[in-house]
């Protein structure tokens, strides 16, 4: 390596401050974020380097610490990643080749989604590294979040696409920053509606009953049948929680009427700010009597069911156009 090549590589090294060993602890896309930055600074003005992925639950503490204190033939720097700390049985071992320390140009870095606070290599790291705590967005940020993730690849979203796509995650970081990178490759816009994500979102997937409810309560009878015909849950325990999704949104509306915030509704109702937004927009398309007559005749096809009067197949089809019919003038 040239000389001024050497020296501006040693500099850039010398003002690297990344711990030898880290341990990231909380959401697996922030984990996975903080490990991306992680590893660029590592190898910061370096032509190559050697990265090694091991997982908790298979790890071999014995020989873990041979091949940290073995050098390497082809570069001057090593990256360990362990996944799965959470998994690992018996955290001694691990914790005590921690305490021991690693070579220089050797980084460790151990990812967790949780992990008790007596844990030995949570004290290990922060006696002896580093230990950064990444946990999931409140429910009330998990909206920006997934803009954010968006943005990050070039697309915009309406307010009820965003919507669609945090629920569709469940709420998980890792799974709308998948969905994004799905969405890239087919918006060419970069605008992104609800309905793109109703079609692109999640087709290799199981289904759930989310979008049926979700349907029901926004009183569209086309794509609520069409939801429920793509289910191959029991019947009964799709009506069970077709009741569910309903009380909830008669509360909803009992709220709105008298006023409540949306953050007041979430508490209220015990649901995540971003499902008090998706469940708020569809509790408005209802007046309250219309959404109590609702769930009075989910109840009553359920007790029809349960006394074996009524199969549940048709008790959803009638609960079905019963939701979404026009009220009677």
């Amino acid at each position: 390596m040239p000389a001024g090549e050497r020296a501006a590589t040693i500099t850039a090294r010398d003002r690297m401050d990344e711990p030898q060993i880290i341990l990231f602890v909380g959401d697996p896309y922030r984990c996975e974020r903080a490990l991306a930055e992680r590893e660029g600074a590592i190898f910061a003005g370096d032509r190559g380097g050697e990265r090694h992925t091991l997982y908790g639950d298979e790890l071999d503490p014995k020989r873990l610490e041979i091949e940290l204190r073995s050098d390497s033939l082809f570069n001057e720097r090593r990256h360990f990643v362990i996944r799965r700390v959470d998994g690992i049985q018996a955290e001694a071992p691990l914790a005590t080749l921690i305490a021991r320390g690693i070579p220089t140009g050797t980084f460790l870095t151990l990812i967790a989604t949780a992990l008790k606070g007596k844990s030995p290599i949570l004290k290990a790291c922060k006696e002896n590294g580093s230990y950064v705590p990444l946990p999931s967005p409140r429910s009330r940020t998990v909206m920006k979040a997934a803009e954010e993730i968006l943005s990050e690849r070039g697309l915009t979203a309406e307010k009820e696409a965003l919507s669609e796509l945090v629920s569709l995650a469940g709420g998980d970081l890792l799974g709308i920053a998948h969905e994004a990178d799905k969405l890239s490759s087919f918006v060419e816009t970069g605008a992104v509606s609800r309905e793109t994500v109703e079609r692109l979102g999640f087709p290799n997937a199981e289904h759930t009953v989310y979008p049926f409810y979700d349907r029901l309560g926004e009183r569209r009878l086309p794509a609520s049948l069409a939801a429920l015909a793509n289910l191959d849950d029991d019947p009964t325990w799709i009506l069970s929680g077709a009741i569910r999704h309903l009380t909830r949104l008669t509360m909803i509306r009992l709220l709105l009427d008298r006023k409540a915030t949306r953050k007041r509704i979430g508490e209220l109702v015990g649901i995540p700010d971003w499902l008090a937004s998706r469940l708020i927009g569809q509790a408005k398309r209802q007046l309250l009597d219309r959404l109590a007559a609702s769930l009075e005749h989910a109840i009553r096809l359920d007790l029809e069911v349960k006394a074996g009067r009524l199969a549940a197949t048709d008790a959803l089809l009638d609960l079905a156009l019963a939701v979404t019919s026009p009220p009677p003038e």
